[in-house]
């Protein structure tokens, strides 16, 4: 169980780590969030990515220390 835990964590924290790099090619590939734009302003899609990228860091890091050891 703690060996998936663990490799979740990696995988997680490895895809984050590519939306935080290649934030720029993914809008360009998915489009522009029209609702982030209007409500965070010019660049809010790229805004929502790098919040969703942290988030999955920070989710992963909760799921990999939580429960009972």
């Amino acid at each position: 169980m703690v060996f998936i835990k663990i490799l979740t964590f990696l995988i997680c924290v490895g895809l984050a780590i590519l939306i935080l790099k290649y934030t720029e090619p993914l809008v360009r590939m998915i489009g522009k969030m029209s609702w982030a734009e209007n409500r965070l302003g010019m660049g809010g899609t790229y805004t929502v990515w790098k919040l969703i990228a942290i988030g999955l860091i920070v989710g992963s890091l909760v799921y990999l220390t939580s429960g009972a050891w």
